[in-house]
């Protein structure tokens, strides 16, 4: 087999790329940096079904709790109105030098142009895309098109207030999340923006465990299981049966194998770990297979490109 050329893959990744993997490895070689480099890649790839569970959840519960309340399909509609007017408020002496906004009691004067917030540009970029694809703009169109953000953003102070034809929170609280799981609307919105920056990450091929608390490999993988744990908790505060099915679909399991110290060192180690031929590989995943303890077995087989094999009980 050809030797890797290290340097040649340093071009193509970046050195200060690289060089962010140097705070959880203790050997900083630049094969070790690299190695480090696919570990990341590959917690990435078990973090995003996890991450999905929990959009597609947080989605679909401030749905069916948006429309009963305000008896329409579209309800996100009239609750970015009110939350923008109280944004606007909030700050109308410094948005009313350049801005108006009717709604909020700022009439139109001249050379100013109309205030949207952040929240209400997510919802005309998604109609944009919409119409520009050719899609009919129907409320199932929308909300299927707009980004985790745009859910995340549905937690702020703006949209929680005393009148419930106005307002989400706290009167869809006891709709929203079930007994046992997140305390309130703010715990939420607390853990959901930590886990739209770990989002974020994934999204910018960042290393994921980015942090001011990681310092080392062990606080990096711990950081990423405390995500995962906040995310797991939310997903059950939405829905106990999504949850549930999570879980034995294996995949947090899957990624629990796959950020450990042990899947690490097998990165950094490469053909040190294990070394099968084709014919044990049989004989090694049936033995796994009767083991309680869940976990991904790495390997490298003879000939054959590594790969995981990712095995769990059903539940």
């Amino acid at each position: 087999m050809k030797k890797t050329n290290y340097k040649e893959l340093e071009k193509f990744i970046s050195n200060s790329r690289l060089k962010s993997y140097e705070q959880i490895i203790k050997k900083k070689k630049l094969e070790n940096l690299i190695a480090a480099y696919h570990w990341n890649k590959q917690v990435s790839t078990s973090l995003y079904p996890i991450l999905q569970c929990l959009e597609i959840t947080l989605r679909n519960a401030l749905h069916i709790a948006g429309s009963k309340a305000f008896q329409a399909s579209d309800w996100y509609e009239q609750v970015l109105k009110h939350g923008g007017d109280e944004k606007f408020k909030s700050d109308a002496a410094t948005h009313s030098i350049k801005y108006f906004r009717k709604s909020a009691g700022y009439k139109k004067e001249p050379r100013k142009k109309a205030w949207l917030s952040n929240h209400e540009s997510m919802l005309l970029g998604s109609k944009r895309k919409l119409t520009n694809d050719g899609k009919v703009l129907s409320a199932n169109n929308v909300i299927s098109t707009v980004m985790f953000g745009f859910w995340v953003s549905f937690f702020e102070d703006a949209y929680a207030g005393i009148d419930p034809n106005k307002s989400l929170w706290p009167h869809q609280e006891s709709k929203v999340f079930l007994p046992g799981g997140v305390a309130n609307r703010k715990q939420a919105h607390l853990l959901l923006l930590d886990l739209q920056r770990l989002r974020n990450r994934m999204s910018h091929h960042e290393p994921v465990w980015k942090d001011k608390s990681v310092v080392d490999d062990k606080s990096a993988i711990q950081f990423l299981h405390t995500q995962v744990d906040n995310a797991l908790l939310l997903i059950r505060s939405f829905s106990t049966e999504r949850y549930e099915h999570l879980l034995k679909s294996g995949k947090v399991a899957f990624f629990k194998g796959v950020c450990s110290e042990r899947t690490l060192l097998a990165y950094l180690r490469g053909d040190q770990f294990k070394r099968l031929d084709k014919r044990k590989v049989k004989r090694l995943v049936c033995r796994e297979m009767r083991n309680v303890r869940v976990e991904p077995v790495i390997l490298t087989v003879h000939d054959v490109p590594k790969f995981v094999v990712d095995l769990w009980p059903n539940q």
